[in-house]
């Protein structure tokens, strides 16, 4: 085991005194935690470091499979917006493991109101940034945040996305995570950055906080790959890995003469020597780029910190349906549809003001996902659906469908007839996709 500097020591004492006991509901888990703190008293203070390490680490290992736990853990202020995370995603859990991750503590106060970004993790993919908002107003009056993240006084070239789910009435104090992630990487040239949020209400709240990295950025690694699977006939080429401490980049290609339109990856894993399985992003930024290019992006967990010999790639679940069976074609003047594939079964009902309601059967993972994405009308002009609902419970036989196209701040209306693209149709490709890639 590695040596603990005496700052570590401190923290993981501080760490080890934080956890509260009523929220550890096991009593095995209890007992066992109380002996180890009586122990631990009577011994050196490097016991007490090592000690509290194999203790934190074996909560965080805890936390993706035991929601009381993951309370308990989610109690200690500094790794509390990293627990969540954690659950969807277990390479946040090395993350946290190996500390790599930077604490921060920048603060702003404006009216009543203080933002402080606790800490960063970052890396040549992009960073997830940590921040605490403290309020004097009940969070349950705002309806969400608006981020930016700017370098040199400019914006970031990255997709910068912060989540705001509704709170309860009564929440004063929120932790949460701002995802940035770039496709062509991050620039770190200067480590001088300043995260913008503004809460929206009226007027908005902006605060502007700006941040320094001190850590050493670890590289991201590279493996060329340039192999291609087949699957039910289709063919796809799976070009490079990128594998970085925050996420894995699958880089990928689809063969243009393939018979289908590939409407997603549903189900894309890696694994490793020991059959440890890195799956794709399931709460963040999943892919760069669209199928249709010459090369797109699917993000994956990533074991940055444990790179094996060898690994499999499996494409387990490809969504696709005949490139014939594309489009419904309609008309929003009329409210008719003109013209729609035998293979899709969409219950098609056109409403006013460039809504559409449709049933389709009920989706075998209770996914919410609306059917379309875009229509494009007769001169070509593309429009994209803004808002999607979907009926709870699900009828005995289908599901209902709501979507919205957004037409206020268009220059032109749509030109009819306008085809609907179909973007996502539980229709899977026949079989799985393997391949084998050494990397040492």
């Amino acid at each position: 085991m590695s040596q603990f500097d005496e700052k570590q020591q401190q923290r993981y004492m501080e760490l080890l005194d934080s956890v509260p006991m009523k929220n550890l509901e096991e009593k095995a888990q209890v007992t066992a935690y109380k002996r180890i703190k009586q122990r631990t008293r009577q011994k050196r203070l490097m016991q007490w470091s090592i000690t509290a390490a194999i203790i934190v680490i074996a909560f965080i290992g805890s936390i993706r499979v035991s929601p009381t736990i993951a309370h308990a853990f989610a109690q200690i202020p500094v790794l509390k917006p990293l627990v969540e995370m954690i659950v969807f995603d277990k390479g946040i859990e090395d993350i946290v493991n190996n500390e790599y991750y930077e604490q921060i503590n920048a603060s702003q106060t404006i009216n009543g109101k203080t933002l402080t970004v606790t800490g960063v993790v970052a890396d040549e993919s992009g960073m997830i940034i940590s921040y605490r908002l403290n309020s004097n107003e009940d969070l349950a009056n705002f309806i969400g945040v608006r981020t930016e993240l700017k370098q040199k006084d400019e914006l970031v070239q990255a997709t910068v996305g912060g989540s705001w789910t509704a709170k309860p009435k009564g929440t004063y104090e929120v932790e949460d995570t701002i995802n940035v992630a770039a496709s062509e990487g991050m620039d770190y040239s200067s480590k001088d950055f300043e995260l913008i949020l503004s809460l929206r209400d009226h007027p908005e709240t902006e605060f502007e906080i700006p941040f320094t990295l001190k850590s050493e950025l670890k590289p991201s690694k590279r493996f060329t790959i340039n192999k291609e699977v087949v699957v039910d006939g289709q063919r796809f080429t799976i070009h490079e890995l990128i594998i970085s401490p925050l996420r894995s980049e699958l880089k990928m290609s689809i063969d243009p003469s393939n018979t289908k339109k590939i409407l997603s990856f549903e189900d894309i894993r890696i694994y490793d020597e020991q059959q440890e399985e890195w799956g794709k992003i399931k709460n963040g930024f999943v892919g760069f780029g669209q199928y249709e290019e010459e090369q797109f992006s699917i993000m994956l967990e990533s074991n940055y910190f444990r790179i094996p010999d060898s690994i499999t790639i499996e494409l387990r679940e490809i969504e696709a349906i005949d490139k014939a069976d594309e489009f419904i074609v309609v008309d929003f003047d009329q409210k008719t549809v003109i013209s729609q594939p035998e293979n899709i079964e969409v219950e098609l009902e056109i409403k006013d003001l460039y809504e559409i309601q449709y049933k389709v059967k009920p989706y075998k993972k209770n996914e919410h996902k609306g059917v379309f994405n875009k229509l494009i009308d007769a001169e070509g002009n593309i429009f994209y659906a803004y808002s999607t609902w979907i009926s709870f419970p699900v009828y005995e036989n289908y599901m209902l469908i709501g979507q919205f196209f957004d037409m206020e701040n268009v220059e032109k209306l749509p030109v009819n007839p306008v085809k609907l693209e179909i973007a996502r149709y539980e229709q899977y490709l026949n079989g799985t996709g393997r391949l084998e890639v050494k990397l040492n």
